[in-house]
């Protein structure tokens, strides 16, 4: 068993529920703290998971709300290490720099190509055929870190957003199988990203979701409709005042006669 280590386990979603139990099986005596989010953040997570499931680890657990405001109670915790898997703060300079080895983090693209937000969603929309996960080290730039590892994996025409978010989770699980020993061991790859590969995806807004019948190709509300399904709203067509949302299509070319 490795010890010796404080590391603080920062999370409020499914993502980051699923890795946490692949690290507890690595070693649980080295995980702190969970740090998640309370009933009363103003942050939304479409992926979130009740947080009552957190205490299943027997691992103290904290809730919040900002964690910008949360640099007493993380300084009082002394950790060597915070590990982020699902969190949907921007985390400033001061609170990235208090662990003593690192604030690592975890991002669903192969960075540095799909730096930004939304990342599961505009893979489908661009018609990505290749993604993956990859652990890294946050700096105050954004997706800017050094580079831990990477797995990667096909993106299917078909995949949904569901699909993509499941072969990240799995993703996911491999690097913390395969790194965090070496994390805890002070003995993790630090891999400066390629600047010359960088692609920032673009911010998306719940605008982004409306299907437009006189202006989408039939491929584009395809990719809408696989994009923004669940765990996401939804992709929908407004009528009046009320909004028609659809979660399945498929799609198919229809022979001319």
């Amino acid at each position: 068993m490795i010890k010796n280590k404080k590391i603080l386990w920062l999370s409020a979603n499914l993502f980051g529920y699923e890795l946490l139990k692949e690290a507890v099986k690595i070693s649980k005596d080295n995980i702190r703290a969970i740090i998640t989010l309370s009933n009363k953040t103003k942050t939304k997570m479409y992926d979130g998971v009740d947080r009552e499931r957190w205490r299943e680890f027997s691992i103290p657990v904290y809730e919040i709300e900002e964690i910008n405001k949360e640099v007493g109670l993380l300084n009082s915790l002394n950790p060597d290490h915070i590990i982020m898997a699902g969190w949907r703060q921007i985390i400033n300079e001061e609170i990235l720099n208090l662990p003593k080895k690192g604030f690592i983090g975890f991002h669903p693209t192969l960075l540095p190509e799909g730096r930004g937000s939304a990342p599961i969603i505009n893979t489908i929309l661009l018609g990505l055929k290749k993604s993956g996960a990859t652990m890294f080290y946050l700096t105050k730039r954004l997706d800017d870190g050094d580079i831990i590892g990477q797995v990667k994996f096909d993106v299917r025409e078909n995949y949904y957003a569901e699909d993509l978010y499941n072969k990240t989770i799995e993703a996911g699980k491999v690097l913390t199988k395969r790194f965090l020993p070496l994390v805890i061991k002070d003995k993790a790859p630090r891999i400066p990203q390629e600047r010359n590969r960088t692609v920032y995806f673009p911010k998306r807004s719940i605008k982004d979701n409306e299907i437009k019948i006189n202006k989408d190709s039939p491929e584009e509300i395809y990719k809408k409709i696989r994009a923004f399904s669940r765990p996401y709203e939804g992709a929908y067509i407004k009528l009046g005042n009320k909004k028609l949302i659809i979660w399945k299509a498929d799609f198919k070319n229809e022979k001319t006669k």
